[in-house]
């Protein structure tokens, strides 16, 4: 009778083989997969000013999250002049940046608006204005970005100017529905 010795490396090939096949069928059981965030249809509203009492950072941007039309009349109101393009707090709630008041209104342009692990994420993108105007009186303006989404569960969210995380609001605690 004769007696083949056991041969060590290919054992391991062969439970390296079974390990990886494993892995890639079941994936990695120890790691919790994280969800891809929600990007959000978002509609810009206009025809608003901030009010004179509200509640604005100085010097640095200011995020707002409203979910109810009290909250909302009591920071921002209808420009005069303007036809206001109203939310539907039913089934939107508004995200509303206000940007110090400049000599100069810096053009403001959404980037994206996304929701992952109930935090609002809100990207917008700050340009400079460079064309020359000749104006009699300088004049200062207060720039501002008010957009409405669909109603989401918000626990916090994030301001991100130009890729620069900028403000993180989280939900009070006395806050309804």
């Amino acid at each position: 009778m004769s007696v083949t010795a056991f041969c060590v490396p290919y054992c391991r090939f062969y439970f390296s083989i079974l390990f990886l096949v494993t892995f890639l069928l079941t994936g990695p059981s120890g790691q919790a997969q994280t969800p891809m965030p929600t990007r959000l249809t978002h509609r810009v509203l206009s025809g608003y000013a901030v009010s004179t009492d509200a509640p604005v950072n100085k010097g640095k941007p200011t995020l707002f999250v409203f979910e109810q039309t009290d909250t909302f009349k009591a920071v921002f109101q209808p420009a005069s002049g303007q036809r206001q393009s109203a939310p539907n707090f039913n089934r939107e709630m508004v995200v509303g940046v206000v940007l110090p008041p400049s000599a100069k209104s810096p053009k403001l342009t959404v980037s994206r608006v996304f929701v992952m692990d109930s935090v609002l994420t809100f990207r917008y993108i700050k340009q400079t204005d460079t064309s020359k105007t000749a104006s009699a009186q300088p004049t200062t303006a207060t720039p501002m970005l008010l957009v409405a989404i669909p109603k989401q569960t918000v626990l916090s969210a994030r301001l991100i100017e130009n890729g620069r995380l900028v403000q993180t609001i989280k939900r009070r605690e006395g806050d309804d529905k």
